[in-house]
């Protein structure tokens, strides 16, 4: 038995239980709030749900970051992925990346959302979009996942690297904080130690 077949990770390191599918769940306010046909009801019910709008929008920005720092910090290790719901599915790059083209293509609904029911900005964050772009780039070069066994299948993004060994502890520590906190944009402090620019 060789070490790698001995020591396993999990392909998702507790990142899930603080995340929702972003599509969704947007879907079922907007269609809340697009129920009152009077725009003084839909101002109101949008000011009710922008809070927890801009809070899932930015966790779904720290589950993509996160992903790929998990990523990285396995690269520094040679083991089998535990738990990869995607491995032996078919392989659809439209469908991989659906996802993170809405959650891309939010942010410029919801700075027309804040500022039309609101009278306010919401600035979006360029690192939000740097971060998105990245994990699109992730998910197209692993195919979404399908054949990920092994850490040595991963592969990263031309801007991103493996750390070195002190920095991959770092993070590793940064991402059980996280998943005890449910902050996940508090990654976004080790992002540096990974992102070449």
């Amino acid at each position: 038995m060789t070490e790698t077949q001995e020591r396993t990770f999990l392909f998702d390191p507790g990142y899930a239980q603080h995340t929702t599918i972003l599509s969704i769940n947007l879907e079922y306010m907007y269609s809340l709030i697009n129920q009152f046909r009077n725009l003084g009801q839909r101002r109101t019910q949008f000011k009710r749900f922008y809070p927890q709008i801009v809070k899932m929008v930015e966790n779904n920005v720290g589950f993509c970051l996160g992903s790929l720092l998990w990523a990285a910090y396995l690269k520094t290790q040679d083991a089998k992925i535990e738990g990869n719901p995607c491995l032996g599915g078919n392989y659809d790059e439209a469908e991989a990346v659906e996802e993170i083209d809405f959650s891309l293509e939010y942010f410029t609904q919801l700075q027309k959302d804040a500022k039309y029911y609101l009278s306010s900005n919401y600035e979006v964050n360029p690192l939000y979009i740097k971060i998105l772009d990245l994990y699109k780039e992730f998910l197209t070069l692993n195919r979404g996942f399908v054949d990920t066994k092994t850490t040595l299948d991963i592969k990263l993004p031309q801007n991103l690297s493996v750390p070195a060994n002190e920095d991959a502890q770092k993070i590793h520590s940064k991402i059980q904080e996280v998943i005890k906190s449910g902050k996940l944009l508090d990654l976004t402090e080790v992002f540096e130690l990974i992102y070449k620019g």
